[in-house]
């Protein structure tokens, strides 16, 4: 499919360059963010700056953060900022555990079904970054839809005793 004329495309070439991505993709999302990771632990989601970018976004921009990981135990053991601003506005930020049978090999975050960032796996820090490409975006959020509706174990803060 052809990209549009006015969307932008960015090369990640390093772990800073997906940090810097990420924010950028937090920044532009308006009524949602989707996050498909393996666990989040490679990409500096608990750090204070992220956990800033986060809040910002839902209470600004009014930003629904969906985040499904195949592997939970990072964000309920080693990040305590993010475990923070899911328990004080849960109601905008979920974080589920996925019980889907078929999971993607890739990372990718998508923002308002318009900007996209892909990972091709878990360890790499190579990927690209889209802005206003619905043709790349779309097919990523009907595939998190989809891996949403088949459920998981959603993170309580309270379960782990915060």
């Amino acid at each position: 499919m052809p990209v549009a004329p006015h969307s932008i495309i960015r090369s990640l070439l390093s772990w800073a360059d997906v940090s810097v991505a990420l924010n950028d993709l937090i920044a532009r999302a308006e009524p949602t963010l989707d996050v498909f990771d393996h666990s989040l632990e490679l990409q500096e989601w608990g750090s204070k700056a992220r956990c800033e970018a986060l809040h910002h976004a839902t209470f600004t921009h009014h930003v629904h953060v969906r985040i499904m990981l195949v592997n939970a135990n990072y964000v309920t053991t080693q990040a305590p900022r993010l475990l923070n601003l899911l328990k004080t506005i849960g109601h905008r930020i979920e974080i589920v555990q996925s019980q889907a049978r078929a999971l993607p090999p890739c990372s990718f975050a998508v923002a308002d079904r318009q900007h996209f960032l892909f990972r091709p796996n878990s360890v790499h820090s190579t990927g690209t970054l889209y802005f206003e490409t619905p043709s790349k975006s779309i097919p990523y959020t009907d595939t998190f839809h989809v891996l949403w509706e088949q459920g998981g174990e959603r993170v309580f803060p309270e379960a782990l005793g915060l």
